[in-house]
């Protein structure tokens, strides 16, 4: 197999051909339209491993996508198979997308051929950045091989001057390999963001109406409870990024667990989600009412960032689901399995196709407007807390999102999360060249009764 196209790489992706592989048909259909987002319109997709030789041969592809487990040729076989096919000195390459993420699945794809590999399921964002990278380095190899044919057919004539000619497209080469990295580089370090936008609305919206009104400031309870919750709001914030990656992790020992009032983690994610359901809802013509009907329960141990962004989530799914306006029931029951939470709505409801495929990453039926992310991260947070999620949903009358948790051993997990505080205060040096974060680092251990020195570089420190 030998290719002669070559590209400029800004046109990586408009020229591009991809070969998808994949047995499972709705995998390819969501990576068709990953690459269409890209403008890559070149792409085919085979569901049976037999035909990938004859497909590689007659299509071509400028880059494969594979699945690892598959019927008759695993994507293992694939790979040592093209390795005999593809020259060693064409740049083909081939990212596997799979489940099985384990380090040893991991090293034999990449020992068999494998240039990149990507989790499933996958954030978008990033698979679109190593697609794009990916290619940009197999069109700058095209691009670098047919400078190197030119050269080679003058091999005869220009001895000398062939041999500086390679020793500066060598040169050029690793520099352009190097962009390339650098490149891939800044665009990862950019992190794989998702919509901050339900967690920072209570930041935004408060923060207005405390300084659109500055009489409010008088009122000290009003702004203690604005302050509360923009401060809840801006810590959640905070891990929306490190759980764009945890759609089906299960729990470890990083994770901050603790035991908490169910109930009130409840009344706290409602209070954030108030400006879109209350102030968005009614600069839309729509009344929304948000009810509570919480009984008393033991405490739960549970991730308070986690249930208050999951139930962020359903609260702003429960309100794009009512054009019309209607109601919110967020109920918490004492239930055999353990704590029942649910969330209903009298919205629009789901078709039986739509309600089966919600919790798939990336589904969604709200267009450009949707990330299909929103309840893919209820699901994985319900399965990190050994919980159980279940939809009813009826066209024209609503949906109910029902979450099932356990209870623990209260004293057990008491016990576990106890933490010896400091015999005395402690004297503490703080370095850190960001004022900001200084300061508020010093006043927290101030608080604590330490004594802190707090300076802004390393030679401040030694001294």
């Amino acid at each position: 197999m030998q290719t002669t196209r070559s590209s400029a790489p800004g046109d990586a992706e408009k020229r591009a051909r991809v070969l998808i592989i994949d047995d499972q048909p709705a995998n390819i259909t969501l990576l068709e339209a990953v690459l269409q987002r890209l403008g890559i319109t070149a792409i085919r997709g085979l569901t049976d491993s037999r035909l990938a030789l004859d497909a590689l041969r007659e299509f071509e592809p400028d880059l494969i996508l594979l699945d690892l487990n598959m019927p008759y040729l695993s994507g293992i076989d694939l790979l040592q198979m093209f390795g005999t096919i593809i020259p060693k000195d064409e740049y083909l390459p081939i990212l596997v997308l799979t489940g099985e993420t384990d380090p040893a699945s991991k090293l034999r794809a990449l020992s068999s051929g494998a240039t990149d590999m990507v989790g499933k399921p996958f954030v978008t964002a990033e698979v679109m950045m190593r697609i794009r990278n990916l290619l940009r380095a197999r069109f700058l190899h095209l691009e670098v091989q047919d400078q190197k044919e030119v050269l080679e057919q003058r091999v005869t004539e220009r001895t000398e001057e062939l041999s500086r000619a390679l020793a500066e497209l060598k040169a050029s080469e690793e520099q352009m390999m190097r962009q390339v990295r650098l490149h891939a580089f800044s665009e990862m370090a950019g992190g794989v963001v998702h919509d901050f936008n339900n967690a920072l609305m209570a930041v935004i919206g408060y923060s207005e109406l405390l300084l659109g009104d500055p009489a409010m400031l008088d009122d000290r309870t009003t702004v203690v409870e604005c302050l509360q919750t923009m401060n809840i709001a801006g810590r959640d914030a905070a891990h929306v990024v490190s759980r764009l990656r945890d759609f089906y992790r299960p729990r470890d020992i990083g994770d901050l667990i603790a035991l908490l009032d169910l109930n009130e983690t409840l009344e706290q994610a409602v209070a954030i989600t108030q400006p879109k359901w209350s102030n968005d809802a009614l600069a839309s013509s729509r009344t929304i009412q948000v009810q509570l009907d919480l009984e008393k329960l033991p405490l739960l141990n549970i991730n308070e960032a986690e249930l208050r962004e999951l139930a962020t989530n359903l609260i702003f799914n429960s309100v794009d689901a009512m054009p019309r306006g209607g109601t919110i029931t967020i109920r918490s029951r004492r239930h055999e399995m353990g704590a029942l939470i649910e969330f209903c709505d009298t919205g629009i409801g789901m078709p039986e196709d739509v309600r089966s495929r919600c919790l798939e990453p990336f589904f969604s039926t709200k267009g450009d407007k949707g990330t299909g992310l929103g309840l893919s991260m209820v699901f994985g947070i319900v399965k990190r807390h050994s919980g159980r999620l279940e939809i009813a949903s009826t066209v024209g009358r609503g949906t109910t999102f029902s979450i099932y948790i356990p209870f623990v051993d209260v004293e057990a997990e008491r016990q576990a999360a106890e933490c010896p505080a400091p015999e005395k205060p402690l004297r503490i040096l703080l370095v850190d060249d960001e004022p900001v974060t200084r300061d508020v680092v010093t006043r927290y251990l101030q608080m604590d009764g330490h004594a802190v020195t707090a300076v802004s570089s390393a030679l401040a420190a030694l001294t």
